[in-house]
């Protein structure tokens, strides 16, 4: 099988953050990813911002460092640069992953904010951040590497990217390959299409079970007595819809989600007969798009019907 390599953007302020950016660049490296720091070359204007925006779009992932300086701030945002380009990551659908440093951890002047404005700026900045599920805390460089690790290797497993190839990779036989899945794609194509025909007259049936439908998954682990939890099917679609966002993800983490939005860690031990099924209303529904990669397997991904569900149970309400 062809090796992918994942290109990450690193994104932090840069003169406090050298010697930290420097063992994130060495992880993701021994990790076979493509590191994307634009050192020396960090946004001040909106020219380079531009050419910035062009490098974060041809990654894979996005890693924030946010230390204790907020930047340099563009007079027309009011934002710092940094900030900018989480948000035009956030924008881009691309998967951020954040580390911020430890409030306690004590750090020389230079590299504190010392301007009050900036230092609300970068406080309000890290709770936003912070909010972003693949986020942890960090209190020094080896921690930062070690917890960078860690979450780079999560998120290749949990959520799917296109990744890079080498040209040379490519050799007849590996193009054979790809015409003879190309010829597959096109069936599958019309199969879809037959099998969304299929979905749309299911959804014509009346009675399908959705919002404050119960149901019950069982767990069972040798050793332990059998426990059994229960939630509605409009409950636990409103909590995996929240996790998958934009993204397309792999079946055995939409799997951990359901179990997840039950009440277990994952689905290890649980009936997953029930938690396919679960899955299987909500692509019958036609919430959930479900395709199958030569070297993924099947990946889901919520559709335009599924995103406006999701919306809707979510979207906090005036009572009365």
């Amino acid at each position: 099988m062809t090796q992918k390599k994942y290109q990450v953007f690193i994104s932090s302020t840069y003169t406090d953050l050298i010697e930290e950016r420097k063992k994130v660049q060495e992880i993701l490296l021994m990790a076979d990813c493509i590191p994307a720091g634009m050192e020396a070359f960090v946004a001040t204007t909106e020219e380079q911002f531009q050419i910035i925006k062009k490098v974060i779009d041809l990654c894979d992932y996005y890693v924030l460092i946010i230390g204790k300086r907020y930047g340099s701030i563009n007079p027309e945002t009011e934002l710092s640069y940094t900030e900018m380009e989480y948000e035009y990551a956030v924008s881009k659908g691309i998967p951020v992953l954040v580390f911020a440093l430890d409030d306690s951890v004590k750090v020389s002047a230079e590299k504190e904010e010392q301007n009050a404005e900036s230092k609300q700026k970068l406080d309000a900045f890290k709770d936003k951040a912070m909010k972003n599920r693949l986020a942890s805390i960090w209190k020094d460089g080896g921690d930062l590497a070690g917890k960078v690790a860690i979450a780079i290797m999560k998120a290749k497993e949990e959520i799917v990217r296109l990744g890079w190839i080498r040209g040379d990779n490519y050799s007849t036989e590996s193009l054979e390959r790809i015409v003879k899945l190309q010829e597959e794609n096109k069936a599958m194509s019309e199969e879809i299409a037959y099998l969304k025909n299929e979905v749309t007259k299911l959804e014509q049936i009346p009675n399908l079970a959705f919002e404050g439908y119960s149901v019950e998954i069982t767990y069972i682990r040798k050793g332990y007595e059998e426990v059994t939890k229960s939630a509605t099917l409009d409950k636990i679609y409103s909590y995996i819809s929240l996790e998958i966002g934009e993204y397309e993800v792999r079946e055995r983490y939409l799997e951990d989600l359901v179990a997840q939005a039950v009440g277990y860690s994952q689905s290890d031990y649980c009936d997953s007969i029930v938690i396919k099924k679960i899955i299987n209303q909500y692509v019958i529904m036609g919430f959930l798009d479900v395709w199958v990669d030569d070297m993924e397997g099947e990946i889901y991904k919520l559709t335009e019907k599924g995103k406006k569900m999701k919306n809707k149970l979510n979207a906090f309400r005036n009572e009365g």
